[in-house]
């Protein structure tokens, strides 16, 4: 009996594994909808269209109460003091920075196609806007390619259409991302959070007896 316990746990924690660094792949495509699609070896595992969204009826919205961020803040301020709370934010910023850069750098981009098409009755002005367009986003693109995303082939044209009367784009996206990366990603993350927290809240309430053991100031 604890044979066979024991080979069902090891075979739940080989399939986790698998789960784990298996790529999860990603279609994203856009014309008239937004379109998206998530499988895991050639099995579709999740969709999701924006025709969807239009199609249903909107639900009665329900009422939370939340406290306000503003609120949030000022409650921070009045218990840790201004100097406290505002090194607390700018850590948690830098923080939260260096994980979204992390998690962009985790995504593997397989193919990249963006057509754009710039209308216009205008020749000359519709031109002028395509160029515009060019300047900047393909260096964006390259400087985006170059730094933190791993853009295995793209396509990206941009084309002046002077019969249409409003501008349209076109994209088909294909990315993977394995699992695990991204769960490493989100530990750390969690650690490093309780450790800014924790210095954070050591720091003032140091600083809080060290203003009663001095007493107040006349």
């Amino acid at each position: 009996m604890r044979e066979i316990i024991g080979y069902g746990v090891l075979t739940m924690l080989f399939l986790l594994l698998a789960l784990l660094v298996v790529p999860v792949y990603a279609r994203i495509t856009f014309s008239d909808a937004l379109r998206l699609c998530l499988h895991v070896w050639g099995i579709p595992v999740f969709r999701y269209s924006s025709e969807d969204d239009t199609a249903q009826p909107a639900s009665p919205a329900v009422e939370k109460t939340k406290p306000s961020p503003f609120r949030v803040i000022a409650d921070r301020l009045k218990a840790d003091g201004v100097g406290a709370t505002l090194k607390l934010m700018r850590e948690l910023m830098r923080l939260a920075a260096g994980t979204a850069r992390r998690l962009i750098a985790a995504i593997t981009v397989d193919k990249l196609c963006l057509q754009l098409y710039i209308a216009g009755s205008d020749a000359a002005q519709t031109a002028e806007n395509t160029g515009k367009v060019c300047a900047v986003l393909y260096p964006a693109v390259t400087t985006l390619q170059q730094t933190v995303l791993d853009i295995k082939k793209r396509e990206i044209t941009v084309t002046p259409d002077f019969l249409a009367e409003e501008g349209r784009a076109v994209a088909d996206i294909t990315a993977h991302v394995v699992p695990l990366r991204v769960l490493i990603i989100a530990i750390g993350l969690f650690f490093r959070y309780l450790i800014i927290t924790k210095r954070n809240k050591e720091v003032s309430r140091h600083g809080k007896q060290s203003a009663e053991f001095d007493g107040p100031v006349h």
